[in-house]
This record gives structure tokens, sequence and C-alpha cells, in this order.
């Protein structure tokens, strides 16, 4: 008899324990945005962003108070149920838009903070400020109620560096538990990936760990206090096709449920699936287009994830923008606009317009990437007096750099904030100079090496990236790609007079074997650190000032262009030889951008002709 009733007893028993493990099923949402690059206002034309009014069908997309709406709707769906939600952010949420000039009081931690993000990770742009400008930026949003932990686990401060500083003080810590309801808890890291890490110039003496079996002891780490899931805010990056650094980190190191990754941009429709582990990878695309969203399941007698569904939520038009967000964005314009004055523009004002998409194409010339060069080119040289009396032969910008496109939108207007946007990458060393933007750099080189800068950006960039694809003012070039496997598919290069500022008449061929002649050439700091990257790739490209001298690295400082009479060196940024070129060229009094120069089939095209 008491042995049956222990037989009953078991089978109750079993009976629980196997129901328990559907009822003990529970969800855990992750909301992730990414590669934001400070698009509060969205992507597309600045003025025709209307976040309040979902009638009108602008075509901006992104926003932080459409954000702000999704994200806090997801919230309240799920908190009526019972439902955690983790809002993370994977990096570069700062660099690329007019609202760089809030770094006083960032406006991307201002969001972070009202919308009570749990983690956020850091990109390489965020090194574009330097780890000095960087510690600055936190140390500021810090002293306005900025608390969310920036987590960066791989990331090596050397002793002294101010960055410890900020740590010191609890802003960036190397991980991050959060406990949940029914006892899970949820383990992040936040890690840069190598392939960004080579593309933060200036995060030195900064340096990351890529070591696999270091990040595999963070993992275990978690593991040993008992993490139930261990989220990676990876700033590594991973492609549509399932590659990158954030595949690679999937398949060499165990025990990483979720990487949400940031960096490659890619807008993934569905996770990616990789490694041992079965580690779910996806990401949000650029400039706060999509929300990621994952629902995942999670046994709590089994301690496994048994389901999930994933999915990318369009940020446009379609979403009511929030009002306390919205109206936060706006304070912010008038603390930049106190800030630009001196220009005689805000950011709304009408600098210039256009009647068609003035836009970059991707490893080749296009109406925008010349615009861009031109402008410098021709700023430059009328800024020859001040310098060193010599116009400008020619100027050199990377696509890279190049962050927006200039469209008509509704108004036909292009404002402050658009020609901003097209450039605003980097900061000065200087740190006398802290208004972001890249400053302008004069140096002169050989023809030789003038050669190796367009074999540059004829041949090794199809195969490094369209981002160091390089766009002339001032030159024309005939190439021969059956002759770029012996980096010889340059085969003549003329130049435009430098009154040509369009470069719409004849070009005069130069000796490619001349070895004393040096010509001027313009280009931004970071394309001028660059050049010792072509050169170790057996493309010597050489700086020399005026006199044919070489520069040495450590004075490149001393080659910046002075924009003013004003004691010491008042940098010309970027951004500012693109507005000031369309101010006086192109003004919004005016016609505008001629669509005959820089349009499809413009006058202005036609400096890269391909032979054969």
């Amino acid at each position: 008899m008491k042995r049956a009733k222990w037989i009953a007893l078991a089978g109750m028993v079993l009976i629980v324990f196997m129901t328990g493990c559907r009822w003990a099923n529970i969800t855990v949402t992750i909301l992730q945005t990414s590669d934001v690059h400070h698009h509060a206002s969205g992507y597309g034309p600045f003025l025709d962003y209307t976040p309040l009014d979902t009638s009108d069908n602008d075509s901006v997309t992104g926003g932080y108070a459409r954000l702000a709406t999704l994200i806090n709707s997801i919230r309240e769906e799920q908190a009526a149920k019972c439902i955690p939600t983790l809002l993370v952010d994977s990096g570069d949420f700062s660099m690329g838009t007019v609202y760089d000039l809030s770094a006083a009081d960032p406006i991307s931690l201002k969001f972070f903070s009202m919308m009570g993000y749990d983690a956020v990770t850091l990109g390489n742009h965020e090194f574009d400020w330097s780890p000095s400008g960087l510690a600055m930026l936190l140390s500021n949003g810090a002293s306005n109620g900025f608390s969310v932990p920036v987590v960066a686990t791989n990331m090596v401060i050397p002793e002294g560096n101010v960055l410890q500083t900020v740590k010191d003080s609890g802003i960036i810590v190397d991980k991050k538990i959060i406990s949940y309801p029914y006892g899970i808890k949820v383990g992040i890291l936040g890690v840069m990936g190598p392939d960004s890490d080579s593309k933060a110039p200036v995060a030195a003496p900064v340096t990351f760990n890529h070591d696999y079996a270091f990040i595999q002891q963070q993992v275990n780490d978690l593991k040993s206090k008992c993490v139930d899931l261990v989220v990676v805010l990876s700033h590594g990056g991973v492609g549509s096709s399932g590659t990158g650094d954030d595949a690679d980190l999937a398949a060499n190191v165990t025990g990483i449920d979720i990487i949400a990754s940031g960096h490659y941009h890619t807008a993934t429709a569905d996770v990616i699936i990789a490694g041992e582990s079965n580690t779910l990878i996806f990401s949000p695309g650029e400039y706060g287009e999509y929300l990621s969203r994952l629902d995942i399941t999670y046994n709590i007698l089994t301690r496994k994830m048994v389901g999930y569904k994933f999915t990318l939520i369009p940020v446009d038009d379609d979403v009511p923008g929030d009002p306390a967000i919205q109206a936060m964005v706006e304070q912010y314009h008038a603390f930049i606009n106190a800030g630009i004055a001196q220009l005689g523009v805000t950011m709304e004002s009408p600098v210039s317009r256009t009647g068609f998409p003035v836009e970059l194409l991707s490893l080749q010339e296009s109406s925008l990437g010349n615009l861009a060069a031109d402008s410098i080119r021709a700023v430059a040289s009328s800024l020859a007096p001040l310098n060193d009396g010599n116009p400008c032969d020619f100027s050199v910008v990377a696509s890279g750099v190049i962050r927006d496109n200039l469209y008509p939108g509704t108004t036909g207007f292009i404002t402050f904030a658009d020609i901003y946007n097209v450039l605003p990458l980097g900061i000065s060393p200087d740190t006398s100079q802290p208004v972001p933007g890249y400053p302008l750099m004069s140096l002169y080189v050989t023809a030789g090496d003038l050669r190796n800068i367009c074999e540059a950006a004829l041949t090794v960039a199809p195969v490094i990236g369209s981002d160091f694809y390089l766009n002339f003012s001032g030159l024309q070039i005939y190439y021969d790609p059956m002759y770029a496997p012996y980096y010889a598919g340059v085969r003549s290069v003329a130049l435009y007079d430098p009154a040509d500022t369009f470069c719409t008449g004849e070009a005069v061929p130069i000796d490619l074997s001349d070895t004393e002649t040096v010509y001027h050439c313009v280009v931004d700091l970071y394309a001028l650190q660059m050049m010792g990257a072509v050169t170790s790739m057996g493309l010597q490209i050489i700086p020399r000032d005026e006199h044919g001298e070489v520069i040495d690295p450590a004075l490149y400082m001393t080659r910046r262009l002075d924009a003013s009479l004003n004691p010491g060196v008042q940098e010309l940024k970027e951004w500012m030889a693109l507005l000031y070129f369309l101010k006086d060229a192109f003004p919004a009094s005016g016609y505008g951008i001629p669509e005959l120069l820089y349009g499809q089939d413009g006058a202005a095209l036609g400096r890269i002709n391909f032979l054969n």
C-alpha cells in the first residue's frame, strides 16, 4: 500500500514538472538602436522633418521623437503582461550631424537618459573625439544627469589617461548584470570589433583587446555569477550575408546568447545564427531608420532559451513623435543656434537650394563627391594670401567622410544643418579648437606621389572598401583597369587651372616622371593621417612642404589652413568650406546648385575617365 502511494506521488510530481516546463517559459524583450550618429531629427532634408504630424507623409526616416514613441509603446505593452524590456545601443551614437555641436551637454546622452536605456557601448566614431574628447563628452553628460552604464569590456586604457578617471567615476564599466523577476539574470558585455578599431585612428593611446580567449574569459565570468543570458553589445559588424567580425566572435567564443550588432550599418531582416552556441545576431541599420526588437522565450527550469521572434521596426512618418522628446530636441536647437550665430546662420537657415538630388555614389565619380572637393579647393585658394600664397592645384575628399546627400525635399532649400551633415566627422587634436569637424591641411606632393594618390582611389579602394574611394577637384585622370594588378592603372593625369573652379575647361597633362615639381594639395586631417597606411600598401605618398621638404608627421598640425587674420590658427573645418562655397556660389536667394554642372550628366563630371 505504501509503495503504491509513493508511485502515485512520484507520478504527480512528474506531471507537475512536465506541466511546469511549459508554464516556466518567460519572455524578455530586447530593443536595440545603433549607428544613429546623432540623427536626432531623422535622416533626410532638415526642413521636411515633422515628427508631430503624421498626415504629411514626410520622407524623413528616424528621429529621436519617433524612436521614443515606439520604445515607450512597446515597454508599456510588455509591462502590462509583466514582460521585462531591455533597451540598449551598440555604439556610434554621436558624430554625424549638426547635433555634434551639443558637446557641452551631448544630446545623445540626454536621449539615453530620458529614455532610460539599460546599457550602451562605444563605437569607433565616439573616438573621433579622441580619448580626451570622449572623456569630456561623458563627463559633461554626467554633470547633466547621464548615468546609463557605458559597457566597454575590451577597451584598454593606459595608466594616467583621462578616460580612466571617467571609468573610476563609474560611468564606464567592464560588464553589467541586470536581474529580472523569476530570478533571471542578463549579463551584458560591450565590445569594439577589429574592423571598427582599425577605423578609429585617433583612439590611441587607448587600445582594444580582440583576443578571443580574453572575451571568452569575460563570458565565463558572467556565467560564474549565475547569469542566464549573455548579451554582447558589439560594435564589430555583421553583413546581410552573415559574415563579419560579429559572426567571427560567435564562432570563436562559446556561451554568447545574443549579439546586438553595430558598425556595418546592416539592417537585418531576421536574426543571423552563428557559432557553436547558436548565437543570435541582429542589427538595426543606420541613422535610426529602424528599431530592432527581439522577443526571447527562456525556460527557468531548464535554464535555456527555447524560442525567439525578431522584428525590424521601421521608424518613419507613420509613427507619431513623442512630444516631450521633440521638445527636448528643439531646446537644443536654441542652444546650437546661439553657438553658430557668428557664422551668420541658424540650423534652419536656407543657405542654398537644389531642384535635384546631389548624391554620393559608391566607388565612382559623383556629383556630391565633386561638389565637396570643389568647395575645398575653391575656399582654400581664396585663403592663399593668409597662408603660403599659393592657390590649390587639387583637393581630395574621401567618400568615408561624406555622410549625407543633398536632396531638394519639399522646399528645395538646403539648410545649414543639411550642409553640416554632409561633412560632419572628426575633431582637431588642438584642444583650443573645440568645434567639431576635421581641419583642412595644406601639403605638396611630387608627380609620382600624385599618381599614387589617384591609384589608391581607383585600384586600392575597390579592394579595401568604398569609404577609401577619393573624390577629386582639379584633376583629370585616365585609368586603364588592365594595369590595376601592377598598381599602374593610372595612365595619365592632367591639372585644371586653379581658377577653373568647376573643372570644365581644358586640363594640362603633367609629367608623371618629374621628381622635382611639387603640386599643392588640400585634404582633411584624416586623409593626411591615412597616407601612411597607403604607403604601407606599396603606394608611396610622402607629404611635403612648398619647398619640397618632407613633413615630419609630428609637425602635421603646422600644415593647417588658417581661415582668419586673427592671432593664432583659426582652423578651416571641412564642413565650413562647403558652407562658404554654397553660400557664395549658389545662394538660396538665387537659382541654387545648377543641374547643368552637378546633375547626372553635368559639365562638372568627367574627371575620371576609363580606358578599354
